[in-house]
């Protein structure tokens, strides 16, 4: 349940129903590529199933997603579902489907959970603290100086938003799939830190020039599906994009915890994951320790130094504290699983932060790692913007998580031992250092273009290096052994090139531009000698 301006709000009705989901083992001629797994080891799969539980009724677990052209693929198209009575016979029958050979996994699924929340022109943006400077916030306010979102996508994941409000609403937002059904409130408050539009009213977003999307977890009225509506997101985004699940569930004893202990969320998070799309997670509000976390068959997956982790690619996030330096905060889930955190109190945004629709409300007590989330999703659109205009690529979802999650870089919470929720991102320090890399990169691609011209190709010999403090250190590479009799014009054209490519180092203007005319000059006159010889 979540906290906001430290009560408990009262969770919205929801239709439920208690479902076991069945996972197939994996047929010995599965292929991702592969339509169907082979039928007969399939249809045998289920007679076995059908055997052990004759009270169930198993249905492809997607068979209601239509468009969805990954439920046709493994390991989509080896989940099932059934709906039973009760959980606690949920539970029975579980037990029995997992010792069956035909089953690789069988868990009863978590189901319709309340949304993990707790407690300049922009008239509001003052309010925004999460925007300002490290240690503080994320420092967004000093990458709009080169960056605000233009040219990313992002999705938000959940369970419903009030699209028209009136700080949202010229950022034009759709559904690409799924009912916008409850806690309109909830997703109005995550699309308002990263959305707002940059106005005269209200708030100001994180990335308010991206373009923005929402997709439900209520595929219609009834049927609640997290892989569904992932892969849904998934197939209307591209490689770079950023997806939000703003979402937790409770499995068992162990309550409001991360969306990928269902395994079937978690293929579908690490089936877009391999497709290129960031993934931002809500770490949950449960209080857990996520290492201590065991699954019904005693594993251990979310604790990153044991044998059963698995990794969906997924950047997980805690909360902490709204004043630095930042404490986690009691109702957060931690462990060695937690990449990053962001603020989980006092965050001031749209909307409600809960149930309602109004489309002029604001609020100055949204939280949880709901609030949380939508920080740290907000810094890698932005990250992926700068990207795309500096050099026009995009960062992988694996390097997105190693810059937003560094200690070196990044803000750590008061005690990161005992915290577990990882790093805020610092946006200034981490453009920066990349600024800093490439330029690194730029020398020492400079650097070996000088080492493999001037090396044994100019005199066909050994060459030289000059390693500061030591002056010229000779080095053969062996290639005097494969290049031989190199003529005149051809070590002038080399030495030119390798010239050239000094001039391009030395600081002075003049001399630089000195240099490197008598360079591209004995080049010419090489290439004249050249074509006289033929």
């Amino acid at each position: 349940m979540a906290i906001i301006y430290g009560r408990v709000p009262d969770a919205e009705p929801t239709p439920t129903r208690t479902r076991i989901i069945v996972k197939l083992t994996e047929p010995r001629t599965a292929t991702r590529q592969a339509t169907d797994s082979p039928p007969t080891e399939r249809s045998a799969a289920l007679a076995e199933i059908r055997r052990a539980a004759p009270q169930a009724e198993f249905r492809p677990y997607f068979e209601e997603e239509e468009e969805l052209r990954a439920a046709a693929l493994p390991p989509f198209n080896r989940y099932f579902a059934a709906v039973v009575e009760d959980e606690k016979s949920a539970i029975a029958l579980v037990r029995k489907l997992q010792r069956l050979e035909e089953v690789e996994e069988a868990y009863v699924e978590g189901g319709p959970t309340p949304p993990p929340v707790n407690p300049a022109d922009d008239p509001r943006s003052g309010n925004q603290g999460y925007l300002d400077a490290a240690p503080g916030g994320i420092d967004a306010r000093w990458a709009w100086g080169v960056t605000d979102g233009f040219g990313v996508r992002f999705v938000d994941l959940e369970r419903g938003w009030t699209l028209n409000h009136e700080d949202l609403t010229a950022a034009g937002i759709s559904i690409i799939s799924g009912l916008s059904q409850d806690y309109h409130g909830h997703g109005t408050s995550v699309l308002g830190e990263v959305m707002a539009v940059d106005n005269t009213i209200g708030d100001v977003g994180i990335a308010p020039r991206a373009t923005a999307r929402v997709v439900s977890q209520w595929r219609n009225a009834t049927t609640y599906n997290t892989a569904a509506a992932i892969l849904s997101a998934g197939q209307a985004m591209s490689k770079g994009d950023v997806l939000l699940l703003e979402a937790q569930t409770t499995v068992g004893s162990w309550v409001k915890m991360p969306v990928e202990i269902e395994t079937a969320v978690f293929d579908a998070i690490r089936h877009v994951v391999d497709d290129g799309i960031v993934v931002i997670e809500a770490g949950g509000n449960g209080g857990n320790d996520l290492d201590t976390y065991q699954d019904g068959a005693n594993h251990r997956r979310l604790d990153r130094n044991s044998a059963d982790f698995r990794d969906s690619g997924a950047i997980m996030v805690g909360a902490g504290s709204s004043t630095a330096p930042h404490t986690r905060l009691s109702f957060s889930n931690h462990g060695s699983r937690i990449d990053c955190y962001g603020w989980g109190e006092d965050i001031d945004t749209t909307g409600d932060g809960w149930t309602g629709t109004s489309t002029t409300a604001y609020t100055t007590g949204f939280g949880g790692t709901s609030g949380a989330s939508p920080i740290v999703a907000g810094a890698a659109v932005l990250l992926q913007s700068w990207r795309k205009a500096r050099y026009s690529r995009v960062f992988a979802p694996e390097d997105m998580r190693v810059m937003l999650g560094s200690t070196v870089v990044n803000t750590s919470s008061a005690n990161p031992a005992s915290d577990g929720i990882g790093v805020m991102p610092d946006l200034r320090a981490i453009i920066e250092k990349e600024i800093a890399d490439d330029r690194y990169r730029v020398a020492r691609e400079k650097y070996l273009t000088l080492v493999y011209i001037l090396i044994g190709l100019i005199d066909d010999s050994p060459g030289l290096i000059w390693v500061p403090g030591k002056g010229p250190v000779p080095v053969d590479p062996g290639w005097g052994k494969v290049v031989q009799g190199i003529a005149a014009p051809k070590r002038d054209l080399l030495a030119a090139l390798a010239v050239n490519e000094i001039a391009g180092l030395i600081g002075d203007a003049a001399t630089r531009a000195s240099l490197s005319s008598a360079a591209v000059g004995a080049m010419h006159a090489a290439v004249e000698r050249i074509g006289r010889t033929r």
